[in-house]
């Protein structure tokens, strides 16, 4: 998966404006209108209908004429499957994330870095009749949940102002939505190597989340581990968050070795 930095401000970019539209397609469940897509990136109807225009052209988008309603076109499932196929991080993460899930009994997920965002690449729910689960495709704010976090507190300091200084969105009430909290949340999990977040998007849901770094270095997305609230215990939780971070660094490590 290649990563880029978006600049400072994300919105002053035309670049950055149009992966902000093609991601508001990220795990959508059904075709989407211009109003929905304005919602879902913040950016103006008219700024929004000139992109989708673009995205049209060049088929990564396909307007159904009837609804008028959008959706992924051929040039982005085909772009999709290279990038399928060709990942390390996803195809390697993925023989690890099964490893997670089985050693912790919990659900395990692979969360890739684009710009100010994520998505979940992968998951492997737990095999317990109560049990967390996500929508892989799916799009999320670093400033949200454990996964964010443990992207966001190592990338460079440029980065995280950048992603700090643009509107936070967040789910719910206990979602960190103050820049301030925000930065302490994330020199904790600095310090510590990996985040830890509570019913921040799934109501008693916690979850444990720890970096993967490609062979540059370069931190391109997290593992994470997700269990009932009901299910924990002190000693469970240092457990899930000392096996995450064991899986997030052999993810690394074996990644660091790909030429």
């Amino acid at each position: 998966m290649s990563i880029e930095a978006l600049p400072t401000k994300p919105a002053d970019s035309t670049t950055a404006r149009v992966s902000e539209v093609l991601l508001a397609f990220a795990g959508a469940e059904k075709p989407l209108g211009i109003t929905d897509i304005a919602r879902a990136t913040g950016l103006s109807k008219a700024v929004v209908h000139r992109i989708v225009q673009e995205l049209c052209n060049s088929s990564f988008v396909w307007q159904n004429p009837q609804t008028r309603k959008y959706q992924p076109g051929i040039s982005a499932f085909a772009l999709s499957d290279a990038a399928n196929q060709s990942s390390q991080f996803r195809r390697i993460g993925l023989e690890l994330l099964a490893d997670l899930a089985e050693h912790t009994g919990e659900t395990a997920t692979l969360s890739g870095r684009i710009g100010h965002r994520r998505i979940y690449i992968g998951q492997v729910e737990s095999a317990q009749l109560v049990r967390i689960s996500v929508q892989v495709g799916s799009a999320q704010p670093l400033t949200i949940g454990a996964s964010g976090a443990a992207i966001l507190a190592f990338l460079p300091e440029s980065e995280i102002a950048a992603t700090l200084n643009a509107p936070i969105q967040y789910s719910n009430n206990r979602t960190l939505h103050d820049p301030d909290a925000l930065r302490e949340r994330l020199t904790l999990v600095a310090e510590r190597g990996y985040a830890r977040s509570e019913g921040e998007r799934i109501a008693d849901a916690v979850s444990f989340a720890a970096p993967v770094r490609n062979r540059f270095g370069e931190v391109i997305g997290c593992m994470s581990v997700a269990a009932l609230a009901s299910r924990l215990t002190p000693g469970r939780e240092r457990d899930l968050a000392a096996h995450v971070m064991a899986s997030a660094d052999e993810l690394s490590t074996r990644l660091a070795a790909q030429r």
